[in-house]
């Protein structure tokens, strides 16, 4: 594997000064673990752990070649601006003082033992070394069996417990590398989910493993293993006792059309405008179910449900307010194309939902939502799929994929003697959509006059 690693000269160079000090170069973690599963690696992520050499002195060989940022020195870990994607860092112990994923105290030590430094880690997939100079593997825990194996396997029960983020690394890896969590592993991290642990845990964390599963190829592995030892969202658990129509979906419960869209989305999200957004709306589009549906299986807008559900429950979790407004936007109308298609609606109810949606989510975006929706079930739908993209392709191609601009302003309220008010915002709203309808500006105005 040694000469699989391309690393740039600067790298190259900072090896070479660690070694003439007497310090071991060691790549460690995921870059070591996925030039394994795959045979190469993208760089973004490199995690390098040096011994037998003392934090100042990597200090010094650092600072010839830029800014050394030491924010993390305490915890023995260094950065260099001109290699913001590594990682340097130091051997250490960890013992537990405190809650949350954070409540450690660390001590460093340049010459602690390989396999001691290794059993800090997670998963034994990630416990496996590479050292620099000789091109030597050290995999102290199996971490290579379990990569056969496809296995994610804790490497110590007690001081696994000792950090509640690893129940949702757990989850995110075994979506994104299509692996199997072992039984043990999986007993613990029920355990620690029983044990409120995760309640400690930062929103900010939540939402960044979230996101590493929902971006996996097979989120439905993932989000099957939260469901399995009771980790999901209140507003995601409920969707299993949530029955649909079996006319509609033979498939059953909302939880299991959930996860079917969902490995769907993640088939086509390359072809949005936000992959990001595309998979929390897949995941969260049916929310608002639970609170609609009906004994017979019916759910009358539940979209405008799941919307409330939506900002009450899950946008604590989303800081960026851009990412919320695409996916309240999707949640809102994943329904509108497929029932304006089914209905036979005329061009006015292509304008209105171009209208809701204009500069949120581009339309195209609005149609794979609804192709997935409509084929995550366990029914033969490429019937409706086939009408449904004759209709859209042909109201594209006339009528375009933008909001139309409107023809009626403030001014020309004004130049009519409306006085502004409280009232302008309904009015212009009224002559939009007359135009929607429509009626060209003269035909609007002269409306308007009388009024």
């Amino acid at each position: 594997m040694k000469n699989k690693y391309q690393f740039e000269a600067l790298v190259n160079q900072i090896f070479k000064d660690i070694d003439c000090l007497g310090g071991r170069v060691f790549l460690v973690g995921g870059i070591v673990r996925d030039m394994l599963m795959y045979g190469h690696v993208d760089y973004h992520d490199v995690d390098v752990e040096i011994y037998d050499l003392n934090i100042d002195d990597l200090q010094q060989i650092l600072g010839k070649y830029g800014k050394v940022n030491l924010v993390g020195k305490s915890f023995g870990i260094l950065k260099l601006d001109k290699l913001p994607n590594y990682d340097f860092a130091l051997p250490r112990i960890e013992r537990k003082n405190g809650l949350g994923h954070q409540g450690f105290e660390v001590t460093v030590n340049e010459h602690l033992d390989l396999k001691t430094a290794s059993s800090r880690r997670d998963f034994t997939i990630n416990t496996i070394m590479y050292e620099v100079k000789t091109g030597k593997i050290y995999d102290f825990y199996h971490g290579i069996d379990d990569i056969n194996k496809r296995t994610i396997r804790m490497v110590n029960a007690s001081s696994f417990a000792e950090d509640p983020l690893r129940v949702l690394r757990a989850a995110q890896f075994a979506s994104r590398f299509d692996y199997y969590i072992d039984p043990n592993t999986k007993a613990i991290c029920k355990k620690m989910v029983q044990e409120k642990l995760l309640d400690t845990l930062s929103n900010e964390r939540i939402f960044q493993e979230y996101n590493k599963l929902l971006l996996s190829m097979r989120p439905s592995i993932g989000l099957t293993f939260l469901k399995e030892i009771k980790a999901l969202w209140p507003c995601l658990d409920i969707l299993s006792s949530t029955m649909q129509r079996l006319d509609f979906h033979p498939e059953g419960d909302v939880w299991k059309h959930t996860l079917l869209v969902t490995d769907l989305a993640a088939l086509c999200r390359h072809k949005t405008s936000n992959p990001l957004g595309f998979m929390w709306s897949a995941l969260l589009h049916d929310i608002g179910k639970p609170e609609v549906t009906t004994p017979e299986g019916r759910a009358p807008r539940h979209n405008e449900s799941g919307v409330k559900i939506f900002d009450s429950q899950v946008t604590c979790y989303i800081p960026d307010k851009k990412l919320q407004r695409y996916i309240r936007t999707m949640i809102y109308y994943h329904m509108h194309l497929m029932n304006m298609v089914r209905n036979g609606a005329r061009d006015y109810g292509y304008f209105k939902i171009l209208k809701g949606i204009n500069g949120i989510v581009p339309v195209d975006d609005l149609i794979l939502i609804t192709k997935c929706d409509k084929l995550g079930r366990y029914k033969d739908e490429h019937e409706n799929i086939n009408r449904f993209d004759y209709v859209m392709k042909e109201k594209m191609a006339r009528l375009g994929k933008e909001a139309k601009e409107p023809v009626i302003n403030g001014n020309d309220l004004k130049g009519l003697g409306i006085e502004p008010s409280s009232k302008y915002k309904e009015i212009l709203e009224w002559a939009y959509d007359q135009q929607l309808k429509g009626h060209d500006r003269v035909a609007i105005l002269k409306m308007l006059k009388g009024r």
